[in-house]
């Protein structure tokens, strides 16, 4: 019986990169993104993507609007990083409120539960003050949509009223 070797992360990556990037910022929907590879390879391929070819094209690797692209187009990274900073905020509060908050007095002296409490409470404080500053995923997603108004009047040469910014 034969046996097959399975594909290296890097080698689904490449794969996925390459199709990502020459859409530019259209991107791509997850099945055209995936091309051939398995749901696994897709998965472990994007993993490998934002670990290092990222950082090895000084490229961002975003997820917007249900369309993988490869781009350092601002307003996308912005929603992307506030959608999935959002996300991970929600798992911590779910961390949090399932593990931690429920915990008998005597518990909390406890110097391991301590510094997951403070590490808890340092992420909320942290999510508190960007959407204080004006990042949520809301905000990021009408100044992605607005900038895309403005770049398609300003192709039209009309002119753009407004200004995509912070809330």
């Amino acid at each position: 019986m034969a046996t097959t070797r399975r594909q290296a992360a890097h080698d689904s990556g490449e794969d996925i990169w390459d199709r990502v990037a020459e859409a530019g910022d259209v991107g791509l929907p997850r099945e055209e993104a995936m091309g051939r590879n398995t749901p696994a390879q897709f998965e472990r391929g994007k993993a490998w993507i934002r670990d290092h070819q990222c950082a090895n094209k000084k490229t961002g690797f975003v997820l917007v609007h249900s369309h993988y692209a490869a781009t350092n187009n601002v307003d996308m990274n912005k929603l992307y990083a506030s959608i999935r900073l959002h996300s991970l905020y929600k798992s911590v509060e779910r961390v949090y409120k399932c593990a931690l908050a429920n915990l008998p007095a005597d518990a909390k002296s406890d110097l391991s539960i301590m510094v997951l409490l403070k590490t808890c409470d340092d992420i909320f404080a942290a999510m508190k003050f960007l959407e204080e500053a004006g990042f949520s995923a809301q905000a990021a997603g009408e100044a992605a949509q607005g900038s895309s108004e403005a770049s398609t009047a300003s192709a039209k040469g009309r002119k753009t009223s407004g200004s995509a910014g912070r809330r």
